[in-house]
């Protein structure tokens, strides 16, 4: 059925991905690296090397020893922070390496 009256772009990407989580999550898995200076702070994210979300774990590569650290001790606080900024349970585990 037809809508007569315009809607606007971003309803219709709401409407899209409530009706398909699957889209939702992948968009919310794709924007985890550009949060994650806002997360950890610049020191630890100029550190961080490589990120991916693999099976909802989050594995994040990290240069310092010591920043490294920060971010295993920190996991448990960050995965929570992410998935409350995505709206989805997106991250299940943080994997430091």
């Amino acid at each position: 059925m037809r809508r007569k009256e315009p809607i606007r772009i971003g309803e219709a990407l709401d409407e899209l991905f409530k009706s398909t989580p699957t889209i939702a999550r992948k968009i919310a898995e794709a924007k985890i690296p550009d949060r994650w200076p806002l997360l950890v702070g610049s020191v630890i994210a100029s550190y961080t090397t490589r990120m991916e979300v693999k099976n909802g774990r989050l594995f994040v590569y990290i240069s310092s020893s010591v920043a490294r650290n920060e971010v295993f001790m920190r996991r448990a606080v960050l995965k929570e922070e992410i998935n409350r900024l995505s709206g989805l349970e997106v991250i299940s585990t943080i994997i430091v390496k």
